[in-house]
């Protein structure tokens, strides 16, 4: 068949129904043919491919991901038999296996479990390369050249440079591509309660990667604080948005994060509020339970807050 001057083959079209599942088991599919033949349709799990990526119309992506791991373990396995020179083996790897992360990194939401499967697989493509066992340390392997290691790509740091080079695209332009990256960032910051996306970076501090991997903005404001990244146009944006979020006054994020940060280090350690005396770290009973209960309080308010006109908690001085 021809579709606006070029040859298609049909099985390259698909009918795809954009409902939900409720409806799609109620409301049959409606029968559309090209040339006389009735076009394949697809159920809401089914999954298809477009422009790259594999997923299905509930937006599931896992299948994607799926992809990607296989053609990651292919690498693997064909580095363990060929004979290449440990450098081109590494090389292979990059261009078969973590060329595919790289290209999808960006759109989808990579869980910690799925990154660090990643980085086993990619680890282990590289002690093929250099033929040792798998059982072997990883150090050797993701040290910095520098330091005597052979600086294996990891998915954290390939993720973060994926985030970045995205972002930049669609920033580099003012057109609507630009306009909705900032819409986009406002409701990501008035979501973390910061008022800016330096904060932001500061505020994934306190979070683990599955629940700051909500959007595009927090997964890359995780990623440049998990890498130490800094960059040059945070400022910059800073400023475009400062007409809409106030940020030279203290942001609610801001204000509770020192009793946030005590919290953490308190559940890193095993402590919690049943188990751990106030007295071992130099706090009264009322500031202690307030360290348990007063974010998940503030959590609460904090959205009536900002519609009662607190933009900050400085614009609470001299209320009663």
């Amino acid at each position: 068949m021809v579709w606006h001057g070029d040859h298609q083959h049909k099985k390259t079209f698909l009918l795809v129904i954009d409902n939900d599942q409720k409806r799609s088991e109620s409301i049959p599919a409606p029968h559309l043919r090209i040339n006389g033949e009735r076009l394949k349709t697809l159920d809401i799990n089914d999954a298809c491919r477009y422009l790259g990526y594999w997923g299905t119309r509930n937006d599931d992506m896992s299948v994607t991901r799926e992809a990607v791991r296989e053609k990651a373990k292919v690498a693997r396995d064909r580095i363990k038999s060929h004979p290449l020179t440990p450098e081109l083996s590494a090389k292979l790897l990059a261009r078969k296996g973590i060329g595919a992360f790289r290209f999808l990194a960006a759109l989808i939401e990579w869980s910690q479990n799925e990154l660090e499967g990643l980085q086993k697989i990619w680890i282990q493509a590289y002690k093929n390369a250099w033929h040792v066992p798998w059982s072997s340390t990883d150090s050797l392997y993701t040290f910095l050249t520098a330091e005597g290691g052979h600086e294996c790509p990891l998915p954290s740091g390939v993720l973060t440079q994926a985030l970045l080079q995205h972002v930049d695209q669609c920033m580099r332009h003012e057109d609507v591509v630009k306009r909705n990256m900032l819409a986009h960032l406002e409701r990501t910051l008035t979501e973390w309660h910061c008022n800016s996306f330096t904060v932001l970076i500061d505020e994934m501090e306190l979070w683990d990667w599955n629940i700051a991997n909500k959007d595009i903005w927090s997964r890359l404001a995780k990623s440049l604080h998990s890498q130490k990244v800094s960059v040059t146009w945070a400022g910059k944006m800073d400023q475009k948005l400062a007409a809409v979020l106030v940020p030279a006054k203290m942001s609610w994020a801001t204000a509770m994060q020192s009793i946030r940060k005590c919290k953490t280090r308190i559940e890193k350690i095993g402590g919690s509020r049943v188990d751990t005396e106030p007295s071992a770290w130099g706090l009264d009973v009322q500031v202690w339970n307030l360290l348990w209960t007063g974010e998940e309080a503030m959590k609460k308010c904090i959205p009536n807050l900002k519609r009662a006109g607190f933009e900050s908690v400085e614009d609470l001085q001299g209320q009663p």
